[in-house]
């Protein structure tokens, strides 16, 4: 054989078989449904026209399932309107809102383009999400579709080293290669990997243990990373590439891409981690210790002067302790000393080994990418400087963000002005346009509200846990909480003065569609139906696309007996049910319900047929349907049915305790008894009834 027939046949063997091979397997197991698409947007059909849905499995390639991290529900159409300014935000927690989710940045910057459009439709589709970094936003950025906004906001730098592939993380080792982390991920997104991962997983051997549940950043913080841990260099490196690569990625797509840095908590978020240097002996830690108290108590008595000689003389001895610099330029600030004392913010800040905030090398790389960035289809937001202004003398703190780096009312409102701005200057620089002052913005956007309430009671709770409990102002930080839940428990109020605030956006015209589910449930909360009905009907003529609005609809017609409207209403929500099986058997369930009652059997039939045959998972609604199927059997006279249904149910509870699944459903037996009495079975009845466990002691 000839040296190039050789060459030949070896590339066919070597290559192309085991490449035909693996796209033959690939195709195989899409066709067939093995593995999950990992795309930021599914597309769906919608009332016949397309649209785009997230796809809530998207951060599964990078966090477990169990942690329940995916994007925030968005529906948008997939063919953009000349007459709509639709802005994408990404970014982690921070850019998401967190922990005022429906009163967050894009809340905040609708209602800024709103004033300044009047005659425009807005859409701000927030694809943030929580603990996310660079890594997880390029892949969001990779696969949104194109042509689909104008607008793309970048805010992020929190998670870089707590984040995937961050030297801090507990999921996705740290790589040191940006390549390889794009490699891998690229690998994930294919399902042969998943159908393999899958199988490994199905042979390992129970552990017995329960599957990851999130804890918020105390699953982050025994990870310890000091200024000078050599993998630092890497994880800037993958930021700076992964933003330019963004960056590259949405202009193509079509959208002019505002890039922002990162204001973070300097005055009052001390650091989550101190440590002292490598090559610190044990005379200098003994003479540090003694310092260190000495000045923690003259900090408690106020004696400022003292306490700013004595933290000097512990930097003198290592000037990389964290907390040394934090509480130094806590006293330098009582001081009046501003400009020091923020020098010493930011030491504080670069040296705190627990690294949950950007800090300045982070926001350098923004600058210097924005800088070197000369498409004019970028604009660039010196937010931090913003903050920094907005708190002078003082630096960025509890008056701008709740904790360590999520904004508060203040701090999204001046992120949304910003940002708001920066489009205007693109989209008509020589256009005047309203500029929302906040006490204007609040009412529009409808905060505080009475979920504000529980958003901090949830706050309270965090900082009162690990990591904040290792601060050394953990007890301020729960103090000013608390305090500040109970101001905004009094601002509320009673839920009728709450809807007396926002009728008064309806009646001006400025109520977007979350303030009418407001008030549908407020009317809702006070048993005003009628006005609650108006509201939800109003809602989804603002924004179609919000699957608990059908639901509610429903029900409410339901009850009336206006069973084709609220079956209408019924039918849309399973566009919007996003594969959750409870929300569509609740749905299912409903309109069996509904046409059973009206004497329409048969359709009543294929909608609670279809509850028990294809939602076995769902035990509730499968008890529930077979109780109405044997109800309405028994009232039309159709007996072959009745006793279909009761042989049905008897097997699939029967099944259920085989299986060990009754404490799934605590209350099988009892509904059992129920529906054998309902079949007039008192014989079974009295047996389910039987087995029902004793609650007694």
């Amino acid at each position: 054989m000839s040296p190039i027939k050789k060459f030949i046949f070896s590339f066919i063997a070597i290559v192309l078989v085991p490449a035909l091979f693996f796209l033959l397997l690939e195709g195989g197991l899409r066709l067939i449904g093995v593995g999950s698409d990992y795309s930021y947007f599914h597309e769906v059909t919608i009332n016949g026209e397309p649209h785009f849905q997230e796809n809530k499995a998207f951060a599964n390639q990078f966090y477990p399932p169990s942690l329940g991290v995916a994007p925030l529900n968005n529906t948008i159409t997939a063919k953009k309107n000349s007459e709509v300014v639709r802005v994408y935000v990404l970014g982690g927690s921070a850019a998401q809102g967190f922990p005022h989710v429906n009163h967050g940045l894009d809340r905040h910057l609708g209602a800024h383009l709103r004033a300044a459009l009047p005659n425009k439709t807005i859409e701000v589709v927030n694809t943030a999400m929580t603990s996310v970094n660079s890594h997880v936003v390029y892949e969001v950025a990779r696969t949104l579709p194109e042509n689909t906004a104008d607008y793309a906001i970048i805010l992020m730098g929190n998670n870089e080293v707590v984040g995937p592939y961050g030297p801090s993380t507990f999921s996705q080792n740290f790589l040191s290669s940006l390549t390889m982390i794009r490699t891998l991920q690229a690998l994930k997104r294919t399902h042969t990997w998943q159908a393999i991962s899958m199988l490994v997983q199905s042979l390992r051997p129970s552990s017995g243990q329960k599957e990851m549940e999130w804890e918020g950043m105390q699953m982050f913080s025994e990870f310890s990373v000091p200024h000078n841990d050599p993998r630092l260099s890497d994880v800037y490196s993958h930021y700076e590439n992964n933003l330019r690569d963004m960056i590259d990625i949405l202009q193509s797509k079509g959208m002019h891409v505002i890039l922002s840095n990162v204001p973070v908590n300097l005055r009052h978020s001390a650091p989550f981690g101190s440590s002292h240097q490598n090559d610190l002996t044990e005379v200098s830690l003994t003479r540090w210790n003694e310092l260190n108290k000495k000045a923690e108590q003259a900090f408690e008595l106020k004696n400022w002067e003292k306490a700013e000689q004595i933290y000097n003389e512990l930097l003198s001895i290592d000037d990389t302790f964290a907390d040394t610099h934090f509480r130094l330029a806590t006293v330098l600030e009582n001081i009046n000393k501003h400009s020091k004392a923020k020098q010493h913010y930011e030491y504080a800040l670069h040296y705190d080994t627990k690294r949950f905030r950007t800090n300045h090398v982070i926001n350098e790389i923004i600058e210097t990418v924005a800088a070197s960035d000369k498409n004019q289809d970028l604009s660039y937001v010196n937010n931090v400087a913003v903050f920094d202004n907005a708190s002078k003398p003082y630096v960025p703190g509890w008056n701008l963000l709740h904790e360590h780096v999520h904004f508060d009312y203040s701090g999204n409102y001046l992120l949304a002005r910003e940002f708001t701005k920066a489009i205007m200057d693109d989209l008509a620089p020589s256009q005047s346009y309203k500029i929302l002052a906040p006490n204007e913005a609040a009412s529009i956007i409808g905060f505080p509200n009475h979920e504000t309430n529980q958003v901090m009671n949830r706050l309270l709770s965090m900082v009162q846990k690990p990591p904040f409990t290792n601060q050394s102002n953990a007890a301020e930080l729960a103090n000013y909480t608390t305090n500040r839940k109970n101001k905004i428990t009094a601002q509320v109020g009673k839920p009728a003065d709450v809807v007396k605030r926002r009728q008064e956006l309806v009646d001006k015209g400025l109520a977007d569609w979350k303030i009418h589910y407001e008030l549908a449930e407020l009317n809702r909360f006070l048993r005003n139906n009628e006005a609650a009905y108006f509201h939800l009907s109003e809602l989804v003529k603002l924004y179609p696309h919000n699957h608990e609005s059908y639901i509610k609809l429903g029900e409410y017609l339901s009850g009336k007996g206006d069973v084709q409207k609220a079956n209408e209403y019924l039918e849309q929500s399973l566009y919007y049910a996003r594969n959750d099986e409870a929300k569509e058997t609740q749905a299912l369930g409903i309109m069996g319900l509904n046409y059973m009652k009206s004497n329409q059997y048969e359709k009543g039939q294929t909608y609670l047929e279809q509850i028990a045959n294809d939602y076995p998972e769902q035990i509730a609604a499968t008890i529930r349907s077979y109780g109405v199927l044997i109800k309405y059997a028994k009232q039309n006279n159709q007996n072959k049915d009745f006793y279909r249904y009761k042989n049905d149910v008897t097997r699939y509870a029967n099944l259920l305790i085989k299986n060990e699944r009754v404490d799934e459903f605590p209350l099988l037996y009892r509904r059992m008894a129920q529906i054998m009495t309902l079949a007039d079975d008192s014989a079974e009845a009295k047996r389910w009834q039987l087995m029902q466990p004793s609650t007694s002691k």
